[in-house]
């Protein structure tokens, strides 16, 4: 059994709850290796390119201005984990993580104390200035910490959706 198949069992993801703090996240977030080569695209590129650095990241979302536009971040072939994102009416950024084994687990950032009771529905809209409303520095730590492999800081999480 994989480190992926083991942190979704000690999750219990058979019963998904509405709820993951940034420790039971980072069950999964930390269960595998991080890539040695990522790449990224944004809406005005739309061609995949290599992240050089984690440094880099704050350099890409700022390519991500206008309302609508959006970026991902992979790893190689086959793709184990993914980001993506979207700038929000707000101004802020709507952030997805994503860990992908047998089936994709899928989750959807948040922050604060009221983050708990943000809508976890892949379908519903971000909340203008809610807890899945992140500024463009909260988006760059989560980021920065996923690509070098390591878990969401305190103070974060959210809610798990699984693709099979």
């Amino acid at each position: 059994m994989n480190d992926v198949s083991q942190a979704a069992g000690k999750l219990d993801l058979q019963d998904l709850r509405e709820w993951y703090d940034a420790a039971e996240l980072n069950l999964l977030l930390e269960a595998q290796a991080p890539d040695e080569t990522m790449y990224w695209k944004v809406t005005a590129t739309e061609e995949w390119e290599e992240l050089e650095s984690a440094a880099q990241i704050a350099d890409i979302l700022h390519l991500v201005s206008q309302e609508g536009d959006t970026f991902n971040f992979e790893g190689e072939e086959p793709i184990n984990k993914y980001a993506q994102g979207l700038r929000l009416a707000d101004g802020n950024f709507m952030l997805e993580l994503a860990i992908v084994d047998s089936h994709a687990y899928n989750m959807r950032i948040a922050y604060g104390p009221k983050a708990d009771s943000a809508s976890s529905s892949p379908d519903d809209d971000v909340e203008p200035y809610g807890p899945e409303s992140l500024t463009v520095a909260q988006v760059h730590e989560v980021l920065t910490g996923w690509v070098l492999g390591r878990g969401l800081p305190d103070g974060y999480g959210g809610s798990i959706h699984m693709y099979r």
